[in-house]
Formats: structure tokens, sequence, C-alpha cells
């Protein structure tokens, strides 16, 4: 599990691992050392944001379902934004960093206007990774990516 990945290198189990999470601005204070910025090294390499997540819906599902979705999630986001604090309490329940500035400095690295709309720079990164992943990705993209 990723919660295990620090204490797992501490303890020598193992060499090298993942850091994700709250953990990539607190590594240092437990002795580890950076090898490399898998974030950063993606976003040199292919010039696009790094594709972290995103959210799918059915293409069977009813056009209004579909609909009904995307207004419930625009005005979730849009409510975050207009109110950054108002997860904190339940972001406090479950995350492994408890100082605010910690939590707070993830998330402001996560959630910015990619958040908002699926833009050209996010579909290409969508699309590079696809690319890398999907051998065949020139003749399937009309399956997996709909804009």
């Amino acid at each position: 599990m990723f919660s295990d990945i620090e204490n797992s290198i501490i303890e020598g189990r193992v060499d090298a691992g993942v850091i994700i999470h709250e953990n990539r601005f607190t590594y240092q204070e437990k002795g580890l050392r950076k090898i490399i910025d898998l974030g950063s090294y993606w976003e040199d390499k292919t010039g696009s944001p790094i594709p972290l997540g995103g959210i799918a819906v059915r293409r069977s599902l009813p056009e209004m379902v579909k609909k009904q979705i995307n207004i419930i999630l625009s005005e979730s986001i849009a409510y975050a934004f207009d109110h950054p604090k108002s997860g904190m309490e339940f972001i406090k329940n479950h995350a492994q960093e408890m100082a605010e500035n910690v939590m707070l400095s993830h998330i402001n690295l996560y959630v910015n206007e990619f958040t908002k709309t699926l833009g050209r720079m996010v579909k290409k990164a969508i699309q590079t990774l696809f690319k890398i992943v999907i051998p065949d990705w020139n003749t399937r993209k009309s399956d997996l990516f709909v804009e």
C-alpha cells in the first residue's frame, strides 16, 4: 500500500519506492532522498501535464443521466473552488500528513484549472499516455477517448 512505502524503505525491506500524495512534501524529513520526480520527468519528456486521474461515464447510460452527472460534478468542483477549506475535516480524517500547510500544498498541486475543464493540454496528455501504454492506439482511439 502507498502508505507503507516510506517505512519499507527506512526499514530496508525495499531499495526504493514511488512517493505520492502528501509524502511528496515530507519525505526529506524522514531522511529519504529523491531519485527522480516522475511528474517533472513526464512533463519534460512529453510537454504535457501528467494525467493523474479522471472520471469516466459509461457510454450506454442515457444522455440525460450523463448530463446530470456532468452538472453535479461541475457544481461540486465550483463549490470546492469557492470554498477551499470546506473539505478540510474530511481530508484531515484521511490524510497521511496532518500538517495543514502540507495538505493544502498537496491539494493546490493537483486541484487546479485542469480540474475544471478538459482543455487541449489535458487531451494531449491523455492521448500521449494512451500512445505509450496502448500499442495500437491510433486504430483504437475512437473507442477509448471521447471529447
